[in-house]
């Protein structure tokens, strides 16, 4: 296959994942208005019917020790600007607890006008198969900008560039874009957040030791979460008087 067989054929392939994408996610909203004024509320955790097997499948990416006791799991679209906020979040959080925290993430489309979304997640599906996928997954996120106005066969072009840029095996790169691997990791992705009834992103689910799973439906949640967390352990470590 020519340079200019496989640009069609992976336009086409972008189409198909954009038109799927409307059946797939017919009740997720958008996470936030970007513009959002006003004070925002911080609403308390909420218990969520989902299981770690269900939130953490085998072959899920994942940061920190696998068996750490706080499991945080997030849901997130590339496309979605409080999501690309949560990158450099997660890595305070992982810096500062680098052996209680297990860190889970999901690429999914959140709202259909997120039109690049899903052949975002698929490259960093993609480049995971080259042990790659967490330098792809920042870079997507750094260049998030470049994709609001592209259409999906352009975004194939930028998704490769950047594949280019952090050293990737390019022929298998384009191979492993549309193959089956990343396209059913990213499927499986969408179905586990239906499952997990995320409506907005990015969502986080936390779960620890003997304890209920807990669903934050924003960022700000999460770090108040944490917040508590960090204070609780404070207040159990000073000594008494």
């Amino acid at each position: 296959m020519n340079k200019g067989e496989l640009k069609l054929f992976l336009g086409i392939l972008a189409i198909a994942i954009a038109l799927a994408s409307v059946t797939l996610y017919p009740t997720f909203v958008s996470s936030r208005a970007d513009n959002q004024t006003g004070p925002i509320v911080i609403k308390d955790p909420i218990k969520a019917r989902v299981t770690r097997k269900d939130l953490f499948p085998e072959g899920a990416w994942y940061k920190g020790k696998k068996d750490a006791p706080i499991l945080v799991v997030e849901f997130a679209d590339y496309q979605c600007p409080m999501c690309a906020t949560a990158v450099e979040q997660m890595k305070k959080i992982l810096a500062k607890h680098p052996d209680e925290v297990c860190y889970v993430f999901h690429g999914i489309q959140i709202q259909a006008t997120h039109r690049n979304a899903l052949i975002m997640a698929q490259a960093a599906e993609a480049a995971g198969l080259q042990g790659k996928y967490w330098e792809m997954h920042e870079a997507l996120f750094k260049k998030q900008r470049d994709f609001v106005t592209l259409p999906e066969v352009d975004a194939i072009d930028a998704v490769t560039e950047i594949a280019k840029s952090i050293g990737l095996d390019m022929m298998r790169f384009g191979a492993d874009l549309r193959g089956s691997t990343a396209t059913r990791a990213q499927e499986r992705s969408g179905k586990i957040a239906i499952r997990a009834e995320v409506q907005s992103t990015p969502c986080f689910f936390i779960l620890r030791e003997d304890k209920s799973t807990l669903k934050l439906q924003s960022l700000r949640e999460l770090v108040n979460w944490f917040d508590k967390l960090d204070k609780g352990q404070q207040a159990a470590n000073k000594p008494a008087r």
